[in-house]
């Protein structure tokens, strides 16, 4: 059994590996390609790749998220400011900015 196991994982990783050239070459053909569309074409042809993507990673997201409550409240960024503001959060520390800036500089290290 681990024989024939061990066989089908190196087939699977040969798939992968020819799956990742074919890919490569499309992706050559399609910016060829693209050159010849107008700006507004590439627009468009862009945004409906990423709304596809969007519908295929969906599912995913919700699994893991789970489904947005349809009753929850969109807060207005001064709603959100007041909240912050009532937990003890002063606009003044940054620590969202801070923390930000903090993890860029951690990566460049």
């Amino acid at each position: 059994m681990i024989p024939t196991i061990t066989k089908l994982i190196i087939k699977v990783e040969q798939l992968e590996w020819d799956l990742t050239e074919v890919k490569e070459e499309l992706i050559k053909l399609q910016a060829s390609a693209m050159k010849s569309f107008t700006p507004e074409e590439r627009k468009a042809i862009r945004l409906a790749r990423v709304q596809a993507q969007r519908e295929r990673l969906h599912p995913s997201i919700e699994k893991t998220l789970g489904k947005p409550d349809p009753d929850a409240k969109t807060l207005t960024a001064e709603e959100l400011q007041q909240l912050q503001l009532e937990e003890g959060v002063k606009p003044e520390d940054n620590i969202g900015s801070r923390a930000i800036i903090e993890e860029r500089e951690r990566r460049s290290e």
